[in-house]
């Protein structure tokens, strides 16, 4: 595939942002995809936690189709099994968990959704849950091992909670594990 300039995919990449990190990796994926002839994969993350994409969505997914117009290879992470935890991030109390019936069915609202947005014909989409629901409780232990609850408890939301002696729930410190 013949890609335009690293030049010209970066003016419209960079259109609109106010500063990408780090800006001289991203001119150098451009140089190899436009050398190769291999697209790049770019992906954004979304947890169907309600049924409706907010306007911040809207951002991402017209610069995620900025990517799909210039012939890279845009996917679509549909956070199903994350969704039915519920991202802790600005919470001050534990979310109402999802079941996945009803995770998946805000997942095709947001596909349907963000089909107003980006080209669905090229959109690559997979579910969190197709590799996370295929992990045993032996892969969780092994996996939280790397992790400690004064580490999660560096998190701004959980800090915040810990010190008012608002419950957390440990369902709570999986999503960061379940989202890496």
């Amino acid at each position: 595939m013949a890609f335009l300039s690293v030049d010209k995919q970066w003016e419209l990449i960079s259109r609109g942002i106010e500063e990408i990190i780090p800006e001289e990796e991203l001119k150098k994926k451009l140089e190899n995809s436009r050398e190769s002839g291999k697209p790049l994969n770019i992906k954004l993350g979304c947890d169907p936690s309600r049924p409706d994409l907010h306007v911040g969505h809207g951002v991402v997914l017209r610069k995620l189709r900025h990517f799909q117009d210039l012939g890279h290879q845009s996917i679509l992470v549909i956070g199903d099994f994350t969704a039915m935890i519920g991202d802790p991030s600005g919470r001050n109390k534990t979310r109402p968990q999802l079941t996945l019936e009803e995770a998946k069915a805000n997942a095709e609202s947001y596909i349907e959704q963000a089909g107003h947005i980006l080209n669905i014909e090229t959109l690559k989409i997979v579910f969190n849950s197709t590799w996370l629901n295929a992990m045993r409780f032996s892969d969780v232990i092994r996996l939280s091992s790397h992790y400690t609850v004064a580490r999660m408890l560096e998190r701004d939301d959980f800090t915040k909670r810990y010190r008012s002696e608002t419950p957390i729930s440990i369902h709570e410190f999986m999503y960061p594990l379940a989202q890496g």
